[in-house]
C-alpha cells in the first residue's frame, strides 16, 4: 500500500512531508502523508483554502505532527495550508497570483489562471484516489462564524448519505445543506467523493481552545472511518440539520452595521442590519425571512458591492 500524488510518494508504514508541486506552475502546497501499517480508507484533511482562516490551518499542522503510521489503518493526507502564498501576505479569501477565490473555480482548468490550475490538479489527481475529503474553514479576517458543518445537497444520494453520517460524528451543533457545486469540498462530492466543510473561528484570530475543538473533530472523523481505533471518550452532541439557508450580499459600497453576532437566533421579520453611506444615510436595511440563526457574518465596517453580509439558516 502506498500513496502517490504528483511528486509526493509515501510507502506503507511511513510518514512523508514535503511540497506537492502543482502541474504547469511554480506553485506548491505543503503536505504531510501518513500511510498506516494496516489497510484502510484514504482521507484528505485540507486547510487554508482561505489563507487567513487560522484555526483550521493550525489544527491541520498539529495533527500532521501528531499522527503516526503505527496508530492508523489506511492513509491520511493533510494539506497545510492550500493557499500558501496568500498566508504570508495575510490576504483573505483569494489566491494572490490571480486574485481569485479558489473556493469558486472548481473543477478548474489545466490551461487557466493559477487558481484554476490548482483546482484542476485537485480534480484530476487528488479526488480520484481518495475516499473522503474534509475541508477545514472558519471566519476570515473580516468574518465570524458559529461552529457548523456543510454537506453537499447536490451530490448523489449515496455520497450525501455517507457525508451526513460522517457529519453526525462531529462535535458541531448544526449540519447545513449546501447547494454549492464549484467549491473545493462540493466539487469533490460532485465527483463522487463524500466530503464535508467545517467552519470554526474567525476575525483573523486563533486560540488553543478552538484548535483543540478542531483536532477533536479530526479524531472523531478518523475514528468514524476506522482509521483510528475508538480509544477516545467523546461526549455526545445533538446536531440539528438546516436545509434552508439565506445568503445576503451587498449591493453597495458602504458602511455595514449588523444587528446580531454569529450564533445568535432571531424571529421572522427581525432587523438583521443595515448599510449606510459615509454621511450616515441608510442605503439598505435587511430583515429576516424566517426564524433562524446567524451562521456567519461580515464584521468589518467597510463593505463593498457583492461582499457577503450574513448567512443564516432556518431553525
Amino acid at each position: 500500500m502506498s500513496f502517490v500524488l504528483g511528486n509526493i510518494k509515501c510507502e506503507n508504514g511511513k510518514k512523508e512531508k514535503g511540497y506537492w508541486n502543482i502541474e504547469k506552475t511554480r506553485y506548491h502546497i505543503p503536505i504531510t502523508v501518513i500511510c498506516g501499517k494496516k489497510e484502510g480508507k484514504t482521507v484528505v484533511i485540507s486547510s487554508g483554502v482561505h489563507s487567513c482562516e487560522y484555526v483550521g490551518i493550525q489544527a491541520a499542522i498539529e495533527t500532521a505532527q501528531e499522527l503516526s503510521p503505527e496508530n492508523i489503518s489506511g492513509t491520511v493526507v493533510i494539506l497545510h495550508p492550500v493557499n500558501y502564498t496568500g498566508f504570508f501576505k495575510r490576504l483573505p479569501a483569494v489566491i494572490p497570483e490571480d486574485n481569485k477565490n479558489l473556493n469558486r473555480v472548481f473543477p478548474g482548468d489545466k490551461d487557466g489562471t493559477l487558481s484554476e490550475k490548482i483546482a484542476y490538479n485537485f480534480s484530476k489527481y487528488l479526488y480520484p484516489n481518495i475516499d473522503f475529503f474534509f475541508d477545514l474553514h472558519g471566519g476570515d479576517v473580516q468574518e465570524n462564524v458559529t461552529p457548523f458543518v456543510y454537506f453537499s445537497g447536490s451530490a448523489d444520494e449515496e455520497i450525501k448519505k455517507i457525508s451526513i453520517e460522517a457529519a453526525k460524528s462531529l462535535s458541531l451543533p448544526y449540519r447545513v445543506k449546501s447547494s454549492s457545486v464549484n467549491g473545493v469540498y462540493s466539487s469533490a462530492a460532485m465527483q463522487g467523493v463524500p466530503s464535508l466543510l467545517v467552519e470554526r473561528g474567525g476575525r483573523g484570530l486563533w486560540s488553543k481552545e478552538e484548535v483543540g475543538a478542531y483536532k477533536e473533530d479530526i479524531l472523531r472523523l478518523l475514528t468514524h472511518f476506522n482509521i483510528l481505533e475508538n480509544n477516545f471518550s467523546f461526549s455526545d452532541m445533538t446536531q440539528a440539520e438546516i436545509n434552508n439557508s439565506k445568503y445576503l450580499e451587498s449591493r453597495h459600497n458602504g458602511f455595514w452595521y449588523p444587528a446580531f453576532e454569529a450564533g445568535d437566533t432571531f424571529k421572522k421579520g427581525a432587523f438583521l442590519g443595515e448599510i449606510k453611506d459615509c454621511f450616515g444615510n441608510i442605503l439598505e436595511t435587511y430583515k429576516a425571512e424566517f426564524d433562524g440563526i446567524i451562521l456567519y457574518e461580515t464584521i468589518s465596517l467597510a463593505i463593498a458591492i457583492d461582499d457577503p453580509l450574513i448567512a443564516y439558516g432556518e431553525i
